[in-house]
């Protein structure tokens, strides 16, 4: 969102330039005076002030809508036009407030203003009648109004330490690490309501981010390595474990342990920014968001809410996508017997092995959802934890209307050129008596193909090799001497090469995998050859 658009009768106003993030408290007042048609806005910590048209009044006998804009009275809403968010205040009044008193407001300072407004929130539910998806919940100001905002989110399966932490690190988050015993409460209180999924039988739930320091029997954080000085070991049992756990047993509710760090337990992480993640694979019809939010738990499991229009949750059995203007659309998720994930739904084709991640540009993501930079692709080297970006590195890509033994064809029908470069780089024999000669020569033809796909290309062409066995056209060659006689040829070996000539094509999400491909490009046949004249 890049601006505030405030709208009274038929006059509108485009004010507030500057950027704000989701998932975020914004705290807003707007004042109006429609005498001297001056207008102030008090957004966060930015105040914007200007003139500007306006009625002379707001008149009454009207509908006062929250969430929704009206096309007419009290009706054509859209799905488009309708608030998604949460609202924790709301305050009309009928005099323009004072510039000390809106900035008490934005600033959560104790406000006590006469007279009382004429729509609060106070008694929500006499005063409003609430209608379509709403859900009324306690929100603490002091949250609301804390400077830096994090959150949890749980993921109820069971995972070891190592494999705790990169699953937060692939969804934009860290494993908790209380410094305070008011963080350690605040975990314990998100931590409730998971315990009967959530605890082993040594009563043990989930670990904490931070190990232990064997030489001064003190804990660090397991990412910046900071020493932690909050401490909450009841007693120190499994002194020979490395991580820390944290006990939701009656006796020990609360407490931390050290505990092995294969040892299995779900995982909290926290957030301190909104997580953007991105969905491969859906084709390009489909009604589906690309990129969603981690926003909640439903089910004992996280809610991933589209930027626009779906969202993906845990329906009991499986998971479920679905297209919120029209509920009936929805996506589920089947197994095939290969073990490979499916979505399909009425209105588009199935979608073969969708996959959710958060990236930046111009990196590529493991199987198991770790980010790396795409020019580790397929380099002969593993950066994966996996190894998965040394899989399926061939350079060509297989098509199933590609015929290798047809020639490159060209628009005018005329021959494909082929380019020949001859290097001779040993003379073995010469025979006056046979009049014969022997040596060694290298030939390297180059062509374009246009029918071929050519994909993970590096800069230096001997790192782009096309592997044997997959059927690619070559020229046929045929060597004879000046008098059209046999030549003894032996070959020595025969490799080709494709060359990059351009930057790749743009990456497609509608392809599972982040990738770089490129068409028209020179291929390189290098043949050593011993031949007898």
């Amino acid at each position: 969102m890049q601006s505030v658009v405030v709208e009274a009768e038929k006059y509108s106003l485009t004010t507030g330039k500057g950027s704000y993030t989701l998932l975020g408290w914004w705290r807003f007042c707007y004042l109006h005076s429609f005498e001297t048609k001056q207008h102030t806005i008090y957004w966060n910590d930015k105040v914007f002030s200007g003139t500007s048209e306006g009625p002379e009044m707001v008149r009454g006998s009207g509908l006062l809508v929250i969430g929704q804009d009206q096309d007419r009275m009290g009706g054509g809403y859209t799905f488009s036009q309708s608030l998604n968010a949460v609202v924790a205040d709301l305050r009309l009044y009928n005099r323009s407030l004072t510039n000390s008193e809106a900035l008490d407001f934005v600033s959560c300072k104790e406000t006590h203003l006469d007279p009382q407004p004429l729509v609060s929130f106070p008694d929500f539910k006499n005063n409003w009648k609430i209608e379509g998806s709403v859900n009324i919940e306690d929100l603490n100001l002091a949250d609301i109004c804390q400077k830096e905002s994090s959150f949890l989110i749980m993921f109820p399966e069971a995972w070891s330490f190592s494999q705790a932490v990169a699953m937060c690190n692939n969804v934009g988050g860290s494993l908790p690490v209380p410094i305070s015993a008011r963080e350690n409460e605040q975990i314990l209180s998100f931590l409730n309501p998971y315990i009967p999924y959530c605890s082993d039988a040594h009563g043990y739930s989930i670990a904490l981010g931070m190990l232990k320091k064997y030489e001064t029997h003190s804990h660090y954080h397991y990412k910046s390595g900071e020493n932690i000085t909050y401490s909450n070991f009841l007693y120190r049992r499994d002194e020979d474990s490395n991580c820390v756990a944290i006990a939701v047993t009656e006796d020990d509710y609360g407490y931390w342990y050290y505990s092995k760090c294969d040892l299995e337990l779900c995982t909290i992480c926290n957030f301190t920014s909104v997580t953007h993640l991105k969905v491969r694979g859906l084709c390009d019809e489909s009604l589906f968001d690309t990129t969603y939010l981690v926003l909640g738990e439903s089910g004992e499991k996280p809610v991933f809410r589209g930027f626009s229009n779906s969202q993906l949750q845990w329906t009991g059995t499986t998971w479920t996508l679905t297209y919120l203007p029209e509920n009936n659309v929805k996506a589920t998720m089947t197994t095939k017997f290969e073990g490979t994930p499916t979505f399909s739904h009425p209105r588009v084709q199935p979608i073969q092995g969708q996959s959710m991640k958060t990236m930046d540009d111009g990196q590529y993501t493991c199987d198991d959802g770790t980010c790396i930079n795409i020019d580790h692709r397929c380099d002969l080297l593993a950066h994966c934890p996996d190894l998965t970006d040394e899989i399926n590195c061939n350079t060509v890509k297989p098509s199933e209307t590609y015929i290798w033994e047809l020639p490159p064809p060209l628009p005018d029908g005329s021959p494909t050129p082929v380019s020949v470069f001859v290097n001779i780089t040993s003379v073995r024999d010469v025979s006056l008596i046979d009049l014969s000669i022997s040596f060694d020569m290298i030939l390297v033809f180059t062509w374009r193909d246009p029918r071929l796909t050519f994909q993970h290309l590096r800069d230096n062409m001997d790192q782009n090799p096309v592997r044997e066995g997959v059927g690619v056209w070559h020229p046929e060659v045929f060597i004879e001497d000046g008098d059209g006689s046999s030549v003894d040829v032996q070959v020595r070996g025969r490799q080709t090469f494709v060359r990059r000539v351009g930057p790749p094509n743009p990456d497609i999400p509608t392809r599972l995998n982040e990738g770089r491909q490129s068409i028209n490009i020179q291929i390189y046949p290098r043949t050593v050859y011993t031949m007898l004249i």
